[in-house]
């Protein structure tokens, strides 16, 4: 029952809390939330705080403005309706009917998430073993008791497999106990709260917890992790999230078949990583997304993947020529030399032997071992957006790199029978690339053609000549530095730049004033038209009633960033 609940929710969160944007205010007094009172346990945790905490950011948040607009409604309308068919097709009349209902229930605060298994040595099953981790869930049911039972009432109707409903009683609260087939859930209301759970001693820890007006003795607030984590969260969250990472060798003590995944685990040292979590929050003009990964950084471990944190990045040249980029700094051949002792420590020797056969195939094939290959990129990998006149997305790559000769000598290994053309100016190779795929509206081959230059210090890749040129120019140090462009130009941009560190190992924006809506939401409604048509699926939402100008009204610029430091790596991103 568990994989099938997430199954049918996944469909749905993002326009459930897109429509609760939109929708009227619901106010109510706020305790303290819902997570500090969750079990030590606890390995990861999604905490919606409720509307409430919207309240005050709708009078400036952009992004909030945007989806409160008048002029956005008729795309509300359409999307509910589209969503509405889609559930009443796969779950039944009685499904549909509680979508409005669902929305509302978001007025309120609301916890999901993952908790080790208090005992993975007993199972409720005889004839299978204790799964080390349980679900969760808890609600604040304030004002909203009778939409839950409303729930509870028609996820009966609507199930296609007949539920068995049971209860007992737990030290004075009754807990219901669905079964369907061999899957288990448990729910049951303690004061103001709705908790729901997949394992019988989840849902008694969270009826203690949570039937009481005292806070429990113990809990995830005491965690030094939890503590360790709020101040990248902040008080003024909507939404947040949060995990650590457990043992994995006590969770797979019981299960024979994930022995590999637990010394996979171990070899790639994932205790490294102590914390995870990041939140949401409205509170002003921009939408704002934060977080960070906290933990070990030392080498010979999963902090590997993410490149230094400098001032400048060595494409930063070419990343004004559109109204998007994205740029990261990645260390290629640490990841790979991780991963790799990581895979050879889990396997048997007979497999150790099989996959350095392997590698060795590979180095002959490249002319040198894979860890040296990955080295010639040295580290930063990007692009650039720009649109066609039909609206159709283009994107420009880059990589810096060294040995340019070593490069190009892989790259003809590699693709060399799609290159149909190759041209040399000065220290820049160009290759013409011509590569295979079916037409998905006839079913012909055809060839679609890319464009690679190779310069001392990049390698460039466009689905343009024309691109590719100007890339190349930008990145002339004959032509000096260019003036600002794209989103670069943007004043907005800039200040939300001065937000962040001064050095980066990530960097992402948009310029949405740039942007072509009106060829792009029509170039995405045909999209959508012609993959419905080849699935014979339900027809998409209509998007001809959204104005483009309402978009550029509201939101004008985006900007991401990320960098890392002993501690961690750490990301802030906003849209405004």
């Amino acid at each position: 029952m568990f994989r099938k609940r997430i199954q049918a929710w996944r469909h749905s969160p993002l326009v459930l809390f897109l429509a609760l944007l939109v929708s009227g205010s619901s106010l109510f007094a706020q305790t303290a939330p819902i997570v500090q009172r969750l079990s030590p346990n606890t390995l990861f945790y999604v905490e919606w705080r409720g509307k409430a905490f919207l309240t005050d950011a709708e009078k400036k948040n952009h992004v909030l403005q945007l989806m409160q607009d008048p002029a956005v409604a008729p795309l509300w309308i359409a999307a509910e309706s589209h969503l509405q068919q889609g559930v009443q097709k796969n779950s039944g009349a009685a499904a549909a009917m509680i979508l409005p209902d669902a929305m509302s229930l978001l007025d309120n605060p609301v916890v999901f998430g993952l908790v080790a298994n208090p005992d993975v040595t007993k199972s409720s099953a005889p004839d299978k073993a204790a799964s080390p981790i349980a679900f969760f869930f808890v609600y604040d049911t304030t004002g909203k008791t009778d939409l839950i039972q409303k729930w509870k009432a028609l996820s009966q109707v609507g199930s296609k497999a007949p539920i068995e409903v049971a209860k007992y009683d737990f030290g004075g609260t009754s807990v219901e106990v669905r079964t369907t087939g061999k899957n288990v859930s448990y729910n049951a209301e303690a004061a103001n709260y709705f908790l729901l759970s997949d394992r019988k001693q989840v849902i008694e820890d969270l009826i203690t917890r949570f039937r009481s007006a005292d806070r429990p003795a113990t809990s995830i607030a005491q965690i030094p992790e939890y503590e360790q984590m709020q101040k990248y969260i902040g008080t003024d969250a909507a939404l947040e999230f949060s995990g650590r990472i457990p043992n994995v060798s006590e969770l797979t003590a019981s299960d024979k078949n994930a022995k590999a995944m637990a010394l996979f685990s171990k070899n790639i040292h994932l205790e490294k990583i102590h914390v995870v979590g990041g939140a949401v929050s409205f509170d002003g003009e921009a939408m704002r997304i934060r977080g960070a990964v906290l933990g070990d950084t030392s080498p010979g471990g999963p902090f590997d993947l993410a490149g230094a944190s400098n001032t400048a990045f060595g494409i930063q040249p070419i990343m004004g020529s559109g109204p998007a980029f994205s740029v990261s700094r990645m260390n290629l051949a640490a990841t790979y030399q991780l991963i790799s002792g990581a895979v050879m420590g889990s396997l048997t020797p007979q497999q150790t032997t099989s996959v350095a056969a392997v590698e060795g195939l590979a180095q002959n094939f490249l002319g040198m071992p894979i860890a040296d290959a990955l080295g010639l990129f040295t580290g930063e990998i990007g692009s650039v957006s720009s649109y066609s006149d039909d609206g159709t997305q283009e994107q420009l790559y880059a990589a810096t790199i060294q040995k340019p000769e070593a490069v190009l000598r892989i790259l003809r290994a590699v693709i060399g029978s799609m290159i149909v053309g190759e041209d040399s100016s000065g220290a820049t190779t160009t290759l013409d690339i011509a590569y295979p795929y079916k037409d998905p509206e006839t079913g012909r081959q055809r060839k679609k053609f890319y464009y690679v230059a190779v310069t001392p210090q990049t390698v460039l890749v466009a689905p343009r000549k024309a691109m590719l040129r100007h890339a190349m120019q930008q990145l002339d140090p004959a032509s000096g530095d260019p003036p600002p462009g794209g989103v670069f130009a943007n004043p907005e941009f800039s200040q939300l730049r001065s937000l962040l560190p001064g050095k980066l190992s990530g960097l992402s924006g948009a310029d949405f004033q740039q942007i072509p809506w009106d060829k792009v939401l029509a170039n995405l409604e045909n999209q959508w038209a012609e993959a419905a048509k080849q699935s014979n699926g339900q027809q998409p939402p209509d998007l001809s009633s959204l104005k483009p100008e309402v978009i550029t009204q509201h939101l004008h610029v985006a900007l991401s960033g990320w960098w890392k430091d002993a501690s961690g790596v750490y990301f802030d991103s906003y849209i405004q």
